[in-house]
């Protein structure tokens, strides 16, 4: 018979394995590593909002709706970062289809978007 564990079981699990001495040693040793990776990280982040930002001021887009199509611009870069060409393409109609059923993403905006996504994140 399986033993499952319970939430007490991890917590315990948890607080033995990080201490605060060993978590600051180990950021430590890999803080340079860290740094430019976020460095680069951030810079991909900030270049497509800013790419995606004429197109919200071209639709007209204000207030609380720019978090939306940002958020969709930002979740598309994370996965054609690592799935470029038709997989990148066919996740972004789904994720696509995804925003305009369940948030009344406009399905124009969106496809500016894709392009402007994977024609930026493809380059790289």
């Amino acid at each position: 018979m399986p033993m499952y564990k319970r939430g007490v079981d991890r917590f315990e699990k948890w607080d033995k394995k990080y201490v605060p001495d060993t978590i600051g040693a180990r950021f430590a040793q890999v803080a340079d590593v860290a740094k430019r990776r976020a460095q680069y990280g951030l810079i991909q982040w900030a270049s497509i909002q800013d790419l995606v930002r004429p197109i919200l001021d071209k639709y007209g887009i204000t207030g609380p709706s720019r978090a939306l199509y940002i958020g969709f611009a930002n979740k598309l870069l994370k996965h054609v970062m690592r799935q470029s060409g038709d997989a990148g393409r066919r996740f972004a109609e789904g994720l696509k289809a995804y925003y305009v059923q369940t948030m009344g993403a406009d399905p124009t905006v969106c496809d500016e978007i894709i392009d402007i996504v994977i024609g930026w994140a493809t380059i790289y």
